[in-house]
């Protein structure tokens, strides 16, 4: 039985085994590597080939019978069909048990034989250019979720086939196995129609893909246990469409080609019959090229500005008791899941489609919220996270990592326990879109900590991690769907503050609404509930990378560094969640990668710093980035749309060429936290040498003329002084004046603001210095 638990071994794999049992010695390659392999595992020789190539092992593969093999491949024996866990429910259940003689693999299935290979490359070790061996070690292993998925963006900017096969390579090494081609958008049409060839002729300009090539794809990723599902964005996102059969489009039809982000107008006409004929043909030919069991069809964001303006579609509405817009997409929905059925393919679509009624059969794709996941899989829809997995949006690794499709419900204090309650209500503007509001709940209770609960308009209840800064002032920590909260909250009859959402503030208001003693809550404060068979159909997770600010030129930049992060959330065992552990582990792996398996980060941010800046101040520049990240969420793009620039550009700022976050800053304001607990003379040496460092590079970056971040540079020049002269003072245990804490607190302040689509990520670690000098100060 392969229901066993967890056990955290100090080996850096990713994503983390179920089991784990490290033994005495190891396994070396031979020259000669003789092997056995069931003869019905069809695609086990391939992958072994690949295995070879891919850990540049210089062992030559050799066929032999089971009992003479060094490296044996054998099946699992068939499990209880009472056994109703992962291990049984989702494929790929392995057993790998390397000994000082022999490398033995079982396997439920051939994903098992693969993800077992996976595991034993990260194994790999080389102590000698001549020696290639693996530790002696027993991994029991089975995926948590059925569907660990990434979705990729071609529409908006063209992918070459070429990095979609490397990113087939790195997403199997993570044991990734659902590549989600979105091929169709406003901006470009990628599928190459041959009954409908305008479609790629004007919608793929700039690149399509020909069926030969998606084809060669398909067989590329089946090799690495990876289906392919591709997307044909429908009713809605249609813009490329309608250039080519404007005669399917809701009037008026596009006249030009969509180069802006956001969403248009452009819609296709449900109540036209020619339309349905158009996609019977159509999405045949798709399923023709794609042999996998679903195809999406998109239905996210459809405006329905044209269909209520025209006279025809609201008198079909009329004729076919639609009420609104809403019924009218539902009826279009309900004919292309027959035309799908008719093709063998099960529908997904984004979680609008459950916004009417819709056949259970069809699985659904949660981008708004977990609220509309929980609902989908209370409806009896197989349901698939992506909300808390757009890494278009940079966040930190650990973000991605806390967000699980079954996430522990809220659980609300015992009522007698309560001994007061006050609810507020907050909003806080953004510069694109629609004020966020809710509503912030404190419950005093008679023997525990006060508790805090967010309840924002429209989404799940949020409990939060409170804080009390001063009288009447609490800080609040929480992860939401728009990434990881830090709040700090002055309270009385007023709420002012900030929330920092992943790391740029939005300003705050609000006040308050009641105070009750009772034990009753307000309404709207309880948790989201999931019955237990609805949680059977949550299939898992899957990452997004939406492209309006990606190129193949920077995708690795913004996918790998916490791709490896979901991969691992959506594999392993709930209770795997040391965060700490698995950053060791990523940064590993990313070494790894680089070495071994086609990963490029290093290389493009490399290749982009050279436009910026003279050769000879790369390495400075190099530098300087570490205390810079891209502001999170969505700011960047909503900075974007505020200058009048949210359309495709090159992306060719400084900007774009930043991971979510710097490891090196990470573990600067880890050291600095130990120093501050306890200031060793050798933790403030190596804290003295990362600042001067900066400092350096800052002073030799601002020497370049026209340097288009210059401003930036010179605040990380004096933030670096002014940390290494507060690191002398406090260690000197010298006084500070109250105009150094005036200028500082202003300088810290317009380092944490947005400028350019960044943050100067440097101000954290010096906020806590800071937050020093301010107690030595008293």
């Amino acid at each position: 039985m392969l229901s066993v638990p967890v056990t955290a071994e100090p080996l850096p794999l990713i994503p983390a085994p179920v089991q784990l049992q490290q033994q005495p010695g190891v396994f070396v390659f031979p020259a000669r590597l003789a092997t056995s392999v069931p003869a019905d595992a069809v695609l086990l020789k391939t992958q072994l080939k690949l295995f070879v190539q891919r850990n540049q092992l210089s062992s030559t593969l050799s066929y032999v019978s089971p009992e003479q093999a060094q490296l044996r491949f054998d099946w699992l024996e068939p499990q209880p069909a009472s056994l109703s866990n992962a291990a049984t429910k989702n494929r790929g259940a392995y057993q790998l048990q390397i000994k000082p003689e022999q490398i033995r693999v079982l396997a439920s299935d051939e994903d098992g034989f693969f993800y077992a290979l996976q595991s034993l490359q990260q194994l790999v070790q080389r102590p000698t250019r001549q020696v290639t061996q693996v530790p002696a070690l027993t991994i029991t292993d089975y995926p948590r979720f059925a569907w660990r998925g990434l979705l990729l963006d071609s529409a908006r900017q063209f992918l070459p086939l070429p990095l979609l096969k490397r990113q087939l390579d790195l997403m199997a090494s993570v044991k990734l196995n659902v590549l989600h081609l979105h091929l169709t958008d406003d901006q470009g049409w990628r599928f190459e129609s041959k009954k409908f060839p305008l479609l790629q002729q004007r919608g793929g300009r700039d690149g399509f893909y020909s069926q030969t090539e998606l084809t060669e794809l398909v067989d590329y990723a089946r090799q690495r246990a990876i289906r392919l599902v591709p997307e044909i964005d429908l009713p809605g996102h249609t813009t490329a469409l309608g250039l080519a059969y404007p005669h399917l489009m809701a009037a008026p039809a596009p006249t030009r080609a969509e180069t802006h982000w956001g969403v248009h107008k452009a819609v296709l006409d449900p109540s036209n019959e020619q339309v349905y004929q158009f996609l019977e043909q159509l999405l045949a030919e798709v399923a023709s090229v794609f042999p996998d069991s679903h195809l999406h069809i998109g239905g996210d964001e459809v405006l329905p500005d044209h269909w209520l303006a025209s006279p025809s579609i609201r008198a079909f509405m009329q004729q076919h008791q639609l009420e609104n817009a809403a019924a009218l997409q539902a009826y279009f929905n309900r004919r292309v899941h027959q035309i799908l059925r008719k093709l063998g393919k099960t529908m997904i679509g984004w979680d609008e489609v459950i916004d009417h009624p819709l056949p259970t059969e069809v699985t659904v794709q949660s981008w708004r919220g977990t609220e509309s996941l929980y609902h989908a899989a209370n409806l009896g829809h197989p349901a698939i996270l992506s909300t808390g997995y757009y890494l278009d949006q940079p966040q930190s690794a650990a973000y991605h990592y806390r967000t699980d499709p079954l996430p522990a419900t809220v659980q609300l204090p015992d009522p007698a326990s309560i001994r007061h309650w006050s609810e507020y209500s907050f909003e806080f503007p953004r510069k694109r879109g629609s004020p966020v509001t809710g509503r912030l709940l404190l419950l005093e209770l008679h023997s525990k900590p006060m508790q805090a609960l967010l309840n924002f308009d429209g989404k799940p209840l949020i409990q939060a991690q409170l804080s009390h800064l001063a009288d009447g002032q609490v800080a609040l920590t929480f992860d939401s769907w728009m990434g990881p909260v830090r709040a700090e909250l002055a309270l009385s009859e007023r709420l002012t503050g900030q929330f920092v959402v992943g790391n740029a503030p939005y300003q705050a208001s609000g006040q308050r609404m009641t105070a009750n003693s009772s034990t009753a809550l307000p309404a709207g404060f309880s948790p989201s509930q999931l019955s237990g068979q609805a949680a059977g159909k949550v299939l898992g997770g899957e990452i997004a990378l939406w492209s309006e600010l990606i190129t193949p030129e920077l995708i690795d930049i913004r996918l790998w560094p916490n791709a490896i992060a979901v991969a691992e959330r959506l594999w392993s065992a709930q209770s795997v969640q040391d965060e700490a552990f698995f950053y060791q582990r990523q940064s590993h792996w990313l070494e790894w990668a680089e070495r071994y398996n086609s990963l490029q980060l290093q290389q493009q941010q490399q290749d982009g710093f050279s436009r910026l800046v003279p050769a000879k101040d790369l390495n400075a520049l190099a530098l300087l980035a570490q205390t810079l990240e891209p502001a999170h969420y969505y700011h960047r793009l909503h900075e974007k749309s505020v200058a009048g620039r949210y359309y495709r550009q090159p992306l060719q700022q400084l900007v774009d060429f930043l991971p979510a976050e710097q490891q090196q800053l990470r573990q600067f304001e880890q050291q600095l936290q130990r120093w501050l607990q306890n200031p060793r003379p050798e933790l403030q040496a190596e804290l003295l040498q990362q600042l001067t460092q900066w400092q350096q590079a800052a002073t030799q970056l601002e020497q370049i003329q026209g340097l288009e971040f210059a401003p930036l540079v010179l605040q990380i020049k004096a933030l670096s002084q002014m940390a290494i002269q507060w690191l002398h003072q406090l260690s000197g245990q010298q006084p500070f004046s109250a105009e150094q804490l005036q200028l500082a607190e202003k300088q810290l302040q317009q380092a944490a603001q947005i400028q350019q689509e960044m943050v100067i990520a440097l101000h954290r670690p010096i906020q806590l210095l800071f937050r020093q000098a301010q107690r030595h100060s008293g």
